[in-house]
């Protein structure tokens, strides 16, 4: 467990997760800070976009980014977190919060998420907000889903190496 929160954790993760991870375009770490067993951070990722249009209305790209705002508990080997859309127009419609935690399992590290998705839309546009809600959540499984082998490389490579 040690080994999956320093590599989770090390500054150099994140370009190494840009680099090997295919639906990731951009990923910049914005703060970190740390106060004891606390790390603080707020990353900014930017997927590939998977709706490119609505309608005949196009889709920027931006409405994908989001930035990671997250408190690592050391002691609890936990992270809380939210993931607020850099578009204000989306940021006011879109909540994402959640915890991940690791645990033990069989001589490797589970790691755990559980998280929220709601969609806060105009009354009119209330049905659409479960389509869309599951749509995100299946698209960020994805970027979940792609994100454990690259860390598991970065585990070997860089952190039992000794480069981290």
């Amino acid at each position: 467990m040690d080994e999956v929160e320093r590599a989770m954790l090390d500054p150099g993760y994140l370009d190494y997760l840009l680099q090997h991870h295919g639906v990731l375009l951009e990923v910049q770490s914005l703060e970190r800070t740390e106060e004891g067993p606390l790390v603080r951070r707020r990353v900014r990722y930017r997927p590939r976009p998977v709706i490119h249009s609505v309608g005949p209305k196009p889709v920027p790209p931006e409405w994908f980014a989001f930035v990671e705002q997250s408190t690592y508990d050391r002691n609890k080997k936990e992270m809380k977190f939210s993931n607020v859309p850099t578009s204000g127009a989306i940021s006011r419609m879109l909540i994402n919060t959640g915890i991940l935690r690791l645990r033990p399992s069989g001589g490797s590290t589970e790691r755990k998420v559980e998280g929220e998705i709601k969609l806060q839309l105009p009354f009119l546009l209330k049905p659409l907000a479960m389509i869309g809600e599951r749509l995100i959540q299946v698209e960020g499984l994805k970027i979940l889903d792609a994100e454990a082998p690259v860390l598991s490389r970065y585990v070997v490579e860089v952190v039992r190496a000794g480069k981290a």
